[in-house]
């Protein structure tokens, strides 16, 4: 496909849908503008077109890279963090996508080193506000399953699927005969960060291409989330994510030999 007469991938497209759907939901329901989302999505698109321009000397291409890393820092961090966070996020974000890398390929996901990076700088913790859940005629319900589409479209299904499988099966493990009530089942089902498993976990230049290595990637991802999660560590998914980042570049360099 293109666009602007540039070839763009389909998967970018779908992503900033997608996501732009839940940010126009989710703001909406809340009642407030997400003035530092926009923000990060223009900041982290400028930054990588000077980079791309007068560092690597490429002509003008749109940053959909850069687009997609502004809307999860900013779906991610406090729906009204100030500019100055969302400054410092995109810039570490966009930075470690051309200076943090592996065979040309980045190392860690980009919004999350800039979120693990920002967030305690400034005091704020991880919101998620955009992974909310919504009540429609008196049922919960929650929307962010629907980016299953972006998972499937990035070959990384089993990844996200067995991330979401695991955390169900030890969140009704650890919950015992109290969880075994349809309303505590809906609660589970409803605590899963699907925004976290479906968009920020299957980033395909960080995460595992073969479809076995992708589904022991997930699990472990949701186990060591709950180790974290039990130990009150801030940040859990956050760090989680960068230590399986670490984790597949350790696979990619030894694991295949």
């Amino acid at each position: 496909m293109k666009i602007l007469d540039q070839p763009v991938s389909s998967m970018y497209l779908w992503t900033i849908a997608l996501i732009s759907i839940l940010v126009v939901i989710s703001s909406f329901t809340l009642r407030i503008f997400p003035v530092a989302l926009v923000a990060a999505v223009l900041l982290s698109g400028i930054f990588e077109i000077l980079i791309r321009k007068f560092y690597l000397k490429h002509p003008f291409k749109t940053p959909w890279s850069g687009i997609i890393t502004g809307l999860v820092v900013g779906a991610v961090a406090p729906i009204n963090a100030s500019l100055a966070f969302v400054l410092i996020a995109a810039i570490i974000a966009v930075l470690s996508k051309f200076f943090i890398q592996y065979r040309s390929s980045n190392i860690f996901n980009p919004a999350t080193i800039g979120l693990i990076v920002a967030l305690p700088l400034f005091g704020l913790g991880d919101e998620w506000w955009v992974a909310s859940n919504y009540n429609m005629f008196g049922i919960a319900i929650t929307l962010t399953p629907i980016l299953i589409i972006l998972a499937y479209k990035a070959k990384r299904l089993p990844t996200a699927l067995s991330f979401v499988g695991i955390s169900l099966i030890l969140a009704l493990a650890l919950g015992g005969l109290q969880a075994i009530s349809s309303v505590s089942v809906l609660a589970i089902i409803f605590s899963v960060n699907y925004f976290f498993a479906f968009v920020m976990l299957i980033e395909p230049k960080t995460s595992p291409n073969d479809k076995y290595v992708q589904m022991v990637y997930g699990g472990a991802i949701a186990l060591l989330y709950l180790v974290f999660t039990y130990l009150h560590e801030a940040y859990p998914l956050l760090i989680v994510l960068l230590v399986g980042n670490i984790s597949y570049l350790v696979y990619r360099k030894y694991g295949k030999r």
